[in-house]
């Protein structure tokens, strides 16, 4: 018995006691009655054992889409959704704008009358459901809230050569979007929806998204950013539940999104960064090379190149960077002009390697803040990747900033601007990711 289970063992017993003891003093005199203890488990007229542990059903028979512990049958399917993004940030605004091309392929049995989206930006108007069950930490002051997102327009387009879009019919609830489709989408054909649409980053408030001041800048911090396919499946159909601030259950697809942002920022992302070339100098390039196979921690962008600005390879203006992963549930990403940024190679079973890299301000650096935290990462991955299975994603991504800390494939955001890289919290962000 484990210390804690024998200390609850003796507060039971001291309390039984005590409520016995109560019982005898307040008995009448003249009465040799025992005195009835409270029902702690044992045997009584109300407790039976059979039903208390009675076998488990479960819910959902044996069929040929799921065996009887669940895992996929014999004809098992899933839809996916593939995401093109096209996003800019506005720092002046603090104003995301998003292109958005969403291609939906159903593998379902049978032909789909409609589409349900998930608008998680919504969450953050004042007339959300999940202000009601928000507490703690996550609970928001009444008076800050958002708009949500604001869409400019929504369009169906069929993936059959010479196909024209047509606008979409649509009606939000709270964090959910129902589309009608003005024709059935029939098994394994597929349906592009084309979006426009912006939303106000929420500042230190958002939770798991979010934007806040270092001295050397903005940290966005980007999450639940787009709207996504709600997932069908052969249990319920379609998850039509709004969002409450839980966990997420998404469809698997490609994401390829390109973030634009001022030149002097740097931009995390989920998967691997596309055009390296562009948006990094020849010495980056070759540091990020170098990363890739040494064991041991390299700078991309040291503290002092921060305030550099001949390190970054367009002085004003804009750039665009472009991230990709394949077979994904999600994508998120950073940006800020204030990140620090260094990476190492993770080894994985049969050969294989990964990027482990740590984004992080100033008031974050050296090894009593995040100095480290590329190499707990790595330590984490490798490890896992032992005892479990392979680490799936390209590269994985630590970053500080004003996030109340949340996983996403490939990419761990944190509420460390000002803190410490734990190894604690970094294993168990990398244990959920995937």
């Amino acid at each position: 018995m484990t210390h804690s289970c024998a200390l609850r063992g003796a507060v039971v017993a001291a309390v039984a006691f005590a409520l016995g003891a109560t019982l005898v003093a307040q008995q009448p005199q003249g009465q040799g009655r025992r005195p009835q203890l409270p029902d702690f488990g044992g045997r009584s007229a109300t407790y039976d054992p059979l039903k208390t542990f009675a076998p488990y059903t479960m819910p959902q028979p044996v069929n040929a889409y799921r065996g009887a512990d669940g895992a996929p049958g014999p004809m098992f399917w899933q839809n996916s959704a593939d995401y093109e993004m096209h996003a800019s940030i506005d720092p002046a605004t603090k104003v995301l704008a998003n292109l958005e091309t969403i291609t939906y392929t159903n593998n379902s049995p049978g032909a789909l009358n409609s589409l349900w989206l998930q608008v998680e930006q919504n969450t953050y108007r004042a007339d959300a459901r999940s202000r009601a069950f928000s507490g703690g930490g996550r609970q928001r002051p009444e008076n800050v809230n958002s708009e949500g997102t604001v869409f400019k327009s929504m369009e169906l387009l069929g993936t059959a050569k010479g196909a024209k879009p047509v606008k979409a019919e649509y009606v939000i609830s709270d964090t959910r979007a129902r589309i009608s489709l003005p024709t059935p989408l029939a098994h394994g054909a597929s349906i592009k929806i084309v979006m426009k649409y912006h939303y106000t980053v929420p500042g230190p408030w958002g939770g798991r998204t979010s934007v806040g001041e270092v001295k050397d800048g903005p940290i966005y911090d980007i999450a639940q950013w787009y709207p996504r396919m709600a997932v069908y499946d052969d249990l319920h159909g379609w998850d039509t539940q709004p969002f409450l601030g839980n966990e997420f259950y998404t469809e698997f697809g490609n994401y390829d999104f390109f973030v634009t942002v001022p030149s002097n920022y740097l931009v995390a992302g989920t998967g691997f960064l596309v055009n390296g070339a562009e948006v990094l100098m020849k010495t980056q390039q070759d540091r990020l090379k170098q990363a890739a196979a040494s064991d041991k921690t390299i700078f991309i962008r040291t503290k002092d190149e921060v305030h550099d600005a001949a390190s970054r390879p367009k002085q004003g203006g804009t750039l665009t960077w472009h991230y990709h992963m394949d077979h994904t549930r999600d994508a998120v990403f950073s940006a800020s002009p204030s990140f620090i940024w260094d990476a190492a190679k993770m080894n994985l079973p049969g050969g294989k390697t990964a990027l482990a890299e740590s984004f992080y301000p100033a008031e974050a650096a050296g090894d009593e803040g995040w100095g480290r935290c590329t190499e707990y990462l790595k330590d984490a991955v490798e490890h896992f990747s032992r005892d479990w299975y392979v680490y799936p994603y390209p590269a994985g991504i630590n970053v500080a900033g004003f996030s109340s800390g949340m996983e996403y494939p490939g990419l761990v955001s944190g509420a460390g601007v000002r803190g410490w890289c734990s190894t604690g919290s970094t294993r168990r962000g990398r244990d959920c990711s995937w």
